[in-house]
């Protein structure tokens, strides 16, 4: 079994088909369909795409291509915690793996799985890419699946599914936002319109998608917190009706759909810094040392200490990483 297109502008006018199912698939259909489009580039003969999170495991939705629920249900009750594949895909987001990249392909063929389930199944040969934000703890999973014995996914078809993988994960989360935005009571709202860090939240507070801007955003508002579900204080807040609420300093909108609700992080107004505060932060951002900003600038050190206090405290960061961090967000692209 060999793809059907192998030219690189074939592969890329698959991944732009994607995109473009945004804004004409349903949202209930857009996994199934975004598999039968992947179809084209690396064949199969079922598939799964799993969403949710590992620690602790949350099952969001599963959508199934030509993969039988009750063998889901199966799988899931009785064999997934003996799946050596899936574990380490799911160790190694971003890693596409297959059953002979972990050991010899004939452990695979006697193990147990194999004989009472993935045999039975028509499941010769298995390959699998996740995804997983390391801040909200949500992740993508998909497995494709074969069922003749003498068509092993090649390198080309693995290297294939771990550069399309982020593409599918970021076109379902748009699609969902789409959703959501579209159901939500909020006047106007769009998903264009949405400020740079948002997430996709349940009515109990558990995190199903979000832009990379809330993952950073959140750390440094709640360092320890480990996702899905929102943080305490503003799980609580958001289980009213108000449409902000400000915790940690911060203002969150409130976007409430039906069962989906969109948070966003509200654009914070940074009180300006003064042309010296400037001078002494870009120097010291740039990795100069506190003697040596002022050796260049020509002031004294207990100067440009004064200066850095003030700049920490009008940007609201609390070390040099996030000092860099903040000047690059207030620099003009």
């Amino acid at each position: 079994m060999r793809a059907e297109r192998d030219s690189p502008d074939s592969f890329n006018e698959i991944i732009l088909g994607l995109y473009e199912d945004v804004f004409r698939l349903a949202v209930d259909r857009f996994k199934e369909d975004s598999l039968a489009r992947l179809r084209v580039a690396i064949p199969f003969d079922s598939a799964i795409w799993g969403s949710g999170a590992e620690d602790p495991q949350l099952i969001f939705g599963i959508a199934a291509c030509d993969f039988p629920f009750e063998r889901l249900l199966a799988y899931s009750a009785h064999w997934q915690r003996h799946d050596v594949l899936r574990s380490a895909v799911s160790r190694r987001p971003g890693d596409c793996l297959r059953n002979e990249d972990l050991g010899p392909v004939e452990d695979h063929y006697a193990s147990e799985i194999y004989r009472e389930f993935c045999g039975p199944s028509g499941i010769e040969h298995a390959m699998g890419v996740t995804l997983i934000d390391s801040v909200t703890n949500v992740g993508e999973l998909v497995f494709l699946f074969r069922a003749d014995r003498r068509a092993p996914f090649s390198d080309l078809e693995r290297d294939r599914l771990a550069q399309i993988m982020p593409h599918l994960v970021a076109a379902w989360r748009h699609r969902l936002l789409w959703h959501v935005a579209g159901h939500a009571r909020t006047a106007d709202l769009s998903p264009g319109g949405l400020p740079s860090g948002h997430a996709v939240v349940d009515s109990a507070g558990q995190v199903h998608a979000s832009d990379a801007a809330f993952g950073l955003r959140m750390r440094a508002l709640f360092p320890d917190w480990l996702g899905p579900q929102l943080p305490p204080d503003l799980k609580a807040a958001t289980a009213g009706a108000a449409a902000s609420v400000r915790v940690c300093g911060q203002t969150f909108r409130l976007h409430r759909g039906g069962d989906r609700h969109i948070v966003s992080l509200a654009a914070e107004t940074t009180p300006p810094l003064s042309p010296a505060e400037a001078r002494v932060a870009e120097r010291f951002a740039s990795g100069m040392t506190a003697p040596r900003v002022a050796l260049d600038l020509g002031i004294s050190r207990a100067t440009v200490r004064n200066h850095l206090t003030a700049v920490y405290e009008k940007l609201g960061v609390h070390s040099k990483v996030e000092l860099v961090r903040k000047l690059g967000e207030l620099s003009p692209s």
